[in-house]
C-alpha cells in the first residue's frame, strides 16, 4: 500500500522529533505529502472549568502560538512539511474529520508507556474511532 498523505500528530513535547523522523522516513520513501497536526483538547468549545463557554479565548492567537512553537520542528525537518493543521476538540474525532477533509491516509502518533497513559489512552480511543491507518510509536520515559 502506498500512502499519499501522512500526518504526524504532535503534542509539542520534547520527544516529538522521534515521531517526525518516522514521518519523514515514510513520506520520503513513498513520495507522500507530510503534515503535522496538533489537537488541543483543553480549549475545546464545549470544555471549560465551570461549564461556561471560554470567553477570553482567541482562535487566531492560539493558532499563532502553536505555529510558533512548531517552528523549531519545521526548521529541523529534512523533508518538506506541507501543512500544519491546528484543531480544538476531542483527539480521535478531530483526527477523523481532518482525515476526511485533507485526504490523510496515515496518522503517526506516540503512546507513552506509563500507568496513566494505559488507564486513559488517547491511542486506544483513536484506534477505535478512526477509519484511517495508524502507526502508534511507543514513547518510553
Amino acid at each position: 500500500m502506498s500512502y499519499q498523505h501522512i500526518a504526524v500528530a504532535t503534542s509539542l513535547l520534547d520527544e516529538e522529533h522521534l515521531l517526525i523522523d518516522k514521518g519523514i522516513a515514510l513520506a520520503s520513501a513513498l513520495g507522500a505529502k507530510l503534515s503535522l497536526i496538533y489537537v488541543d483538547e483543553h480549549h475545546a468549545a464545549y470544555y471549560s472549568e465551570l461549564g461556561r463557554p471560554v470567553v477570553d479565548f482567541s482562535e487566531s492567537q492560539f493558532e499563532e502560538k502553536i505555529r510558533a512553537e512548531m517552528a523549531p520542528l519545521l526548521q529541523a525537518a529534512t523533508y518538506p512539511i506541507t501543512e500544519i493543521i491546528v484543531r480544538r476538540g476531542e483527539l480521535a474525532y478531530e483526527l477523523k474529520y481532518a482525515a476526511a477533509e485533507k485526504g490523510i491516509d496515515l496518522f503517526i502518533f506516540g503512546h507513552h508507556q506509563d500507568l496513566w497513559s494505559n488507564l486513559f489512552s488517547s491511542a486506544r480511543n483513536a484506534i477505535n474511532t478512526l477509519h484511517t491507518d495508524i502507526l502508534v510509536v511507543p514513547i518510553k520515559k
